[in-house]
């Protein structure tokens, strides 16, 4: 289900930032994010809140061995407790894929603390299954999008978790967005990949499927973004260089999807330690700004695009030192609020 409310290039985090401290990071990020509000993922605070682990704890078999920074399946564990998520899977038994506050500080402190008066939408997100399966090995170091048993097992481990995460909050806020993240997606059609895109399609509609809110997709890299729009993903988010280069043989996918309800996240606010230190908001408006005129000499008109649009980092923060996690925050509430200014969407 599409937000209750038309975005109108409000400001959305993409979930992932680098403080060790669950009450800081949601501190931050309050004063920052606004009214749609994503829960913090805090990679650099432990092992198991790396955006893999986190995303597939609990899954038959896995191994999470801390000490080493390794995180694997034992094909034989995993082959006898398969069995016991297909059952949850059927079942819909969503506490199967529950998350602890040691796997997920963020979101248990959210629940905690709650969401705040002002807020319009809360963001969960999860790492994808194309990524997952990818990244995921055995104990030989074999990726299991390799092995259809265990690739679907991943789909159906994922759709239960964003299903425990979607009720968890619906607890804080009634309109949810739940973001199924896949930055490895541009590995379909290597040579090595062993799935067609159908099969990818329909590994991420299986998870999405789980979504009663709004179903997020957030892709980097060179995707096909046309192909993406034709699942059921209702909030698409990627560089702006994605959609221009989508629109070199036209915009007709990315009007349609417009048309029919779908919204688009713009990766404005660059990640990058070096960048975040020149930029500043009127540049990055400037480059907004240039964006617009651009997909409007192609065809998509600003009435059309702003009111549908998010403005988001362009990728994780997750990993920047906090002074550079805390400049992109900044950038990127000021340039929402410099774009709703001066397009009149406030």
């Amino acid at each position: 289900m599409p937000l209750p409310f038309q975005p109108a290039c409000l400001p959305l985090l993409l979930g992932a930032l680098p403080h060790r401290s669950a009450v800081q990071a949601l501190d931050i990020s309050r004063r920052y994010a606004g009214t749609l509000f994503a829960w913090p993922q805090l990679p650099q605070r432990s092992f198991r809140e790396q955006c893999l682990v986190q995303s597939i704890v609990g899954f038959p078999g896995l191994v999470v061995d801390a000490a080493a920074l390794r995180v694997y399946v034992d094909r034989n564990e995993a082959e006898r407790q398969v069995d016991s998520l297909l059952l949850a899977y059927l079942e819909h038994t969503i506490g199967y894929a529950a998350l602890s506050a040691d796997d997920a500080a963020g979101l248990a402190e959210l629940m905690r603390s709650g969401g705040g008066r002002d807020l319009r939408a809360v963001k969960g997100q999860i790492l994808g299954p194309i990524s997952v399966a990818l990244q995921l090995t055995d104990e030989h170091e074999q990726p299991l999008i390799y092995d259809d048993m265990l690739f679907d097992a991943i789909a159906q481990m994922l759709r239960l978790r964003v299903a425990w995460q979607e009720l968890r909050l619906s607890e804080i806020s009634p309109a949810t967005i739940i973001c199924v993240d896949e930055p490895l997606l541009e590995a379909v059609g290597l040579p090595f990949f062993p799935h067609d895109w159908d099969r990818v399609a329909a590994q991420i509609d299986e998870v999405l499927a789980g979504i009663s809110g709004c179903r997020a997709l957030y892709v980097c890299g060179a995707v096909d973004l046309q192909r993406l729009m034709q699942t059921s993903v209702e909030l698409l988010i990627a560089e702006r260089a994605l959609y221009q280069h989508m629109c070199t043989s036209g915009c007709g996918d990315l009007i349609a999807f417009l048309e029919r309800g779908g919204m688009v996240g713009i990766g404005m606010i660059p990640s990058d330690s070096e960048y975040l230190a020149t930029a500043s908001v009127e540049s990055l408006f400037s480059e907004f700004a240039a964006f617009l005129d651009d997909m409007a000499s192609r065809g998509v008109a600003r009435d059309l695009l702003l009111p549908r649009t998010v403005i988001t980092p362009a990728q994780s923060l997750g990993y920047l030192d906090l002074a550079s996690a805390e400049r992109a925050l900044q950038l990127l509430a000021g340039v929402s609020r410099r774009i709703r200014e001066e397009y009149a969407l406030i």
